[in-house]
């Protein structure tokens, strides 16, 4: 779960967000996580202890009179009575075996706790994806239209990777706080002053790295909006590449990506440069500390020669971790920015979603390809409907006004009129992908909202201009519209679409790949397939926006022919300023400026190319 973070977050509350939504999303998983990290830490702590008595039972001892106990050796006394409880010996073979366990034991434990931090991570960070991707999916149409493309793909990809990082530097700051506490403690019971001089050193050392921390998170949001340039300059990059290659403009492609890219490795160098900053005065002054802690044990404490040898050991293994921590810190302060941007967007889809809930692929019948619809059996009706964009400053700008229209069953409705006069935006509405801004748009008397959009969408089906094709085969670009499809149905689809010849010609057949976007197809090949994908649904409404005006006349003849053998069958909505393409229609919608111009109703007749007669 991520947590709405509003612009302009404070860094404290803005980790206290970060950190809410990583325990928030398995509680329970990350208690057991942190458990074993406990007993790792505690595990590592009393080998660290053991030390102590093992050496002085080595005779290692020296020094004065330590800092414990009067003797030499105040560690053995509570050994012994320890291991006695154990009913064990107290000598140096049961000592290392003791220590030799303790260090499996702990090394076992890390790994399983390693093991269980990266699934966490990963599962937090997919389910974050996951989320957005679901909002992305969820939201209103008019919403999207609002959002460049390329932003949603960096918060899909760019955002969640950062996320990613600093989840990881998140949990590795959680065990390197553990260990270091642990690892304090022993040090406490080994010597409190020299410990507590050396904690006091570590809080001065904090202020002074602190300010590049500080400075990690301002990077962080630079390389952010670098990082956004550079995905919204590829993008555009691919989107126009065959125009750009045709107008010789590659090299003004080339140069804003190189510009973005420059931006992007600016931020990227200034935050090494912090990162090795703060690593260089960690570690001088580290070194500084730990000759000073050892002058002061030795000349002033007279720490016995095994506890000071524990003691370096102990400082010795600390000062990776801190430097690790301090890591830590920085790249959770420079993977701030992409939660809070990530969050942003989530939060700013799904306070657009639609009014509806995906209707479940609910058999009806026999066939597979009948899920749960919303019938049409009698008409669409617009009554009223208008509509306007919000420009987000200014007034709206109103695209349709007051259209009242019928659109009878199983008849042909075209929609004409010259660019700009909302024919797409009409038909937008008519599938659900818009809310009308007044009016009411009913489907045999069911308002398009709710349960009953949901259905809706399941009982249409959409031909664009620019027909769509993943970089796949035919089969499975066919599947996509209906993966309960079978192989007859694929074939009956495309016989109707009158691309079944030239499917049958190609060399895989059905197991074709056409490419990206499909283009190893002409473009009337395209379109055919695009069209039998829409038929492969079924539908009860089939919407063809533009769907011929790029092609050539051969190819446009042979959309209309298979629209023809359609006629009477289903209900079609027809889009075209082209006045050969719609003359077949049964009734001619002709849009000027937002309004119907006009409304022709041609006689009920076969259509000429039609099965039959219109039912």
């Amino acid at each position: 779960m991520t947590a709405e973070v509003p612009e302009g977050h404070p860094s404290a509350a803005l980790l206290r967000s970060f950190v809410g939504a990583l325990v928030r999303d398995h509680p329970a998983r990350l208690a057991w996580v942190v458990c074993v990290q406990v007993v790792t830490a505690l595990t590592q702590g009393i080998g660290l202890l053991l030390l102590v008595p093992m050496l002085e039972v080595a005779g290692v001892t020296g020094g004065g009179g330590g800092s414990g106990a009067k003797g030499a050796a105040p560690f053995l006394a509570p050994a012994r009575s320890a291991f006695h409880a154990l009913g064990l010996q107290l000598d140096l073979t049961t000592l290392l075996i003791t220590y030799v366990v303790l260090v499996a034991l702990a090394a076992s434990l890390g790994a399983y706790q390693s093991i269980r931090l990266a699934r966490y991570r990963l599962e937090f960070v997919d389910g974050q994806r996951g989320r957005l991707y679901r909002a992305i999916a969820r939201a209103e149409w008019r919403h999207l239209l609002g959002l460049r493309q390329s932003d949603l793909l960096t918060a899909l990809t760019v955002d969640v990777n950062w996320v990613s990082q600093g989840t990881l530097a998140a949990l590795n700051l959680m065990v390197s706080a553990l260990l270091i506490t642990v690892q304090v403690i022993v040090a406490l019971r080994i010597s409190p002053v020299t410990t507590l001089l050396a904690l006091g050193t570590g809080g001065i050392l904090t202020g002074l790295v602190w300010p590049l921390v500080v400075r990690s998170r301002r990077l962080g949001r630079e390389l952010l909006a670098n990082n956004r340039g550079v995905l919204a300059s590829v993008t555009g990059f691919f989107d126009g590449l065959k125009l750009a290659k045709a107008h010789g403009l590659e090299d003004g492609h080339l140069n804003s990506f190189e510009r973005a890219m420059r931006s992007s490795r600016r931020s990227q160098i200034a935050f090494a440069k912090a990162s090795a900053a703060a690593n260089a005065v960690q570690l001088s002054v580290t070194a500084l500390v730990l000759a000073v802690l050892v002058e002061v044990a030795v000349v002033h404490l007279h720490m016995s020669l095994a506890e000071l040898l524990v003691l370096a050991f102990i400082f010795t293994r600390l000062v990776p971790q801190l430097t690790s921590a301090q890591s830590s810190v920085q790249n959770l302060a420079q993977a701030l920015p992409a939660f809070e941007e990530l969050a942003h967007v989530i939060a700013d889809c799904e306070g657009a979603a639609e009014d509806t809930a995906l209707a479940p692929q609910v058999s009806t019948g026999p066939s597979p390809l009948r899920p749960l619809r919303l019938p049409l059996a009698d008409a669409i009706r617009l009554e009223a409907v208008s509509f306007s964009y919000g420009t987000g400053s200014g007034p709206e700008t109103e695209v349709l006004h007051d259209i009242t229209l019928t659109m009878p069953a199983r008849r042909t409705t075209a929609l004409a009129g010259p660019s700009g006069s909302g024919k797409t935006t009409l038909a937008d509405l008519v599938l659900g992908l818009l809310v009308p801004t007044s009016g009411s748009i009913t489907v045999d008397g069911a308002a398009l909202s709710g349960d009953h959009l949901a259905r809706w969408r399941e009982s249409i089906a959409m031909v664009p201009q620019e027909a769509f094709l993943f970089h796949d085969t035919l089969r499975a670009n066919l599947l996509w519209a209906c993966p309960a499809a079978g192989d007859a149905d694929l074939w009956e689809a495309l016989e109707q679409a009158s691309a079944k010849n030239f499917v049958q010609r190609l060399p895989y057949g059905l197991d074709t790949v056409v490419g990206d976007r499909g283009g190893r197809l002409s473009g009337g090949e395209r379109q055919r397939i695009a069209l039998a994908r829409a038929l492969l649904r079924r539908p009860h409404l089939l919407v063809l926006d533009e769907a011929t005006n790029s092609l050539d006349a051969a190819n446009e003849d042979v959309i209309l022919q298979a629209l023809g053998l359609l006629h009477g069958e289903m209900t079609i909505l027809l889009i075209s300023h082209e006045p050969a393409t719609i003359r077949h229609a049964d009734q001619i919608v002709t849009l000027e400026h937002g309004h119907i111009a006009s409304l022709r109703h041609e006689a009920v007749r076969p259509h000429p190319m039609s099965r039959g007669r219109p039912r």
